[in-house]
């Protein structure tokens, strides 16, 4: 009887925290866009699931996170629902845990919610992109690295890495994958599902892995010759591997700082180390079955023929429908311009049609001319905005520009939420070509110059349509897309990822700051406080997933 009563009272220690959690995610997506001298893309594709309560968001956070030194891209960030609405999403923090969260406020009863965000980093400077050489003497990059770890299984988990390096021919091929010296780890083949494929022209491989443990990180470790990338690089440390997934360097303590809720932390782990007894007993029992039934597991996936996954996102989008409403400078976001380049297009735009004079480049200033207000009425509404913004003294103040970015995104969201992207970009493109054809005629940058520079330094002609459509035709080769690029005064981590693609200088990484921040700084706190026996409890501070 006495045990009964104590497996009812462990069971309800524990039920705050067990109901605690409004959502969980079902499966996660990866895309990483290796750049060659390192700076890269990381875009994350998650699904969650509603199940109890209102829910809101999940904490993203940890050394996985922080030691990438992220540079973020927010307005990239977006929500797509069950019902095919969309919810713009964004980053916070909560209890001193970083989140990805709707944003305004906005929450789910029902139904699933795929979070996509991104962000920048330099793969080379954090030591996850690194040089090697195999036992031939062959000189090798090595691409060693593992996404974030989750606090709940996954249906799967799979990452696609794009490599800077053209395909030639069949990307399966023996030759071809021999021609960029490509190898993974043994282990890799033996816990993955593998493929090979050409995006939009250029090498990727594509990592699988289906019903994903609780806390699994899924490792990845291959090489390429290393002329693939624009070296040297530093020379691979396998310590290095460790720290992408979330496991712990030697002498890192993972523990949470404990602030003024410490009680009610303190009260949950003792909770959940009791209710762990309970759930022990459990384990035990059914340890011999899940061994057995993992072993059938293994056996099947060995007969199932590989296919290789596509994200659900596109279920309430129409294939083949074209949003062919897009204003110019709408159409610029929608073919993933730089944000800055692109109001340094409208800027130049708006000078040349007399709207704004600029009076100096660095730092910038602009003068305001009177114009009737009929003249007025012919601007875009983002030309207005940005004229609006510079009346009061000259400037574009920081938070002008994001109310401006912020428009544009979201009335493109309106727009485009159901369509075909890839259609929408292309009826576009052909609508930008003739233009582009006839200004590359007179000497400008035609296509193929464009599409042999880096994916973020293209502009797909998109400048000569828009000053065609606002008919400005008449100007020279000096007269360049991104002149006022470095004159803009808007912040990176707030605008645009993709300057910090471009830009060694344009973020000045914090190592020190982001470190403590999960390892010094709480370290004193929480060794202490019954250290091994609420690791697992605090393990959580360093892993993404828990809803809210």
């Amino acid at each position: 009887m006495r045990a009964k009563l104590l497996i009812l009272l462990l069971a309800l220690l524990a039920a705050p925290a067990l109901l605690a959690q409004t959502g969980y995610p079902v499966w996660c997506e990866v895309h990483v866009d290796l750049g060659k001298d390192g700076r890269s893309s990381v875009e994350y594709t998650v699904k969650y699931q509603q199940s109890g309560g209102e829910f809101h968001g999940f904490f993203f956070h940890g050394p996985q996170i922080d030691s990438l030194h992220p540079v973020w891209d927010d307005a990239f960030g977006l929500a797509t629902l069950s019902n095919g609405r969309t919810l713009k999403i964004k980053r916070s923090v909560r209890g001193g845990k970083k989140t990805i969260e709707f944003a305004n406020g906005a929450g789910i009863s029902t139904g699933w919610a795929i979070f996509k965000y991104r962000f920048a980093t330099d793969f080379a400077a954090n030591g996850h992109l690194a040089d090697t050489t195999d036992a031939d003497g062959n000189k090798l990059a090595v691409f060693h690295w593992a996404p974030s770890t989750w606090d709940h299984s996954l249906e799967h988990y799979t990452v696609y890495v794009r490599y800077p390096v053209q395909v030639s021919g069949d990307p399966r091929s023996e030759a071809f994958l021999e021609s960029v010296h490509f190898r993974t780890e043994k282990w890799m083949n033996d816990a993955y599902r593998i493929d090979y494929l050409n995006d939009k022209g250029r090498f990727q491989v594509l990592l699988h892995d289906e019903l994903v443990a609780k806390d699994h990180t899924m490792m990845i470790q291959q090489y390429v010759d290393a002329s693939v990338f624009d070296g040297p690089f530093g020379a691979y440390d396998p310590s290095r591997l460790n720290e992408g997934g979330g496991y712990y360097p030697p002498g890192y303590d993972p523990d949470p700082p404990l602030d003024d809720s410490s009680a009610r932390v303190l009260f949950l782990v003792v909770a959940l180390l009791l209710f762990g007894l309970f759930a022990s007993i459990t384990y035990f029992k059914h340890r011999e079955t899940r061994k057995a039934r993992d072993s059938l597991d293994d056996v099947k996936w060995s007969a199932v023929e590989w296919i290789p996954p596509k994200i659900q996102l596109s279920t309430f989008r129409k294939p083949g429908k074209v949003c062919d409403t897009l204003t110019p400078v709408e159409v610029a976001f929608f073919l993933e311009l730089p944000y800055k380049r692109i109001l340094s297009v409208m800027l130049q735009r708006l000078d040349a049609a007399g709207f704004l004079k600029v009076v100096n480049a660095d730092p910038l200033k602009v003068k305001v001319l009177p114009r009737t207000l009929n003249d007025i009425e012919t601007l875009e509404e983002y030309e207005y905005e940005m004229v609006k913004a510079a009346r009061d003294d000259g400037k574009f103040s920081e938070a002008e520009l994001e109310y401006l970015l912020d428009l544009v995104v979201k009335n493109v969201q309106k727009k485009a939420w159901d369509c075909d992207i890839e259609a929408t970009k292309k009826y576009w493109q052909e609508q930008i070509k003739p233009v582009w054809d006839k200004k590359a005629k007179e000497g400008f940058e035609d296509e193929d110059k464009d599409a042999s520079k880096p994916y973020t330094r293209r502009n797909f002609g998109w400048y000569h349509w828009y000053y065609w459509n606002n008919g400005y035709r008449d100007y020279d080769r000096s007269f360049l897309p991104d002149r006022f690029e470095r004159s803009i005064d808007v912040k990176v981590d707030h605008i645009s990822y993709e300057d910090f693609l471009t830009d060694p200088g344009a973020i000045d990484v914090c190592h020190s700051a982001c470190h403590s921040a999960c390892h010094s700084a709480c370290h004193s706190a929480c060794h202490s406080a019954c250290h091994s026996a609420c690791h697992s409890a605090c393990h959580s501070a360093c892993h993404s997933g828990g809803s809210f």
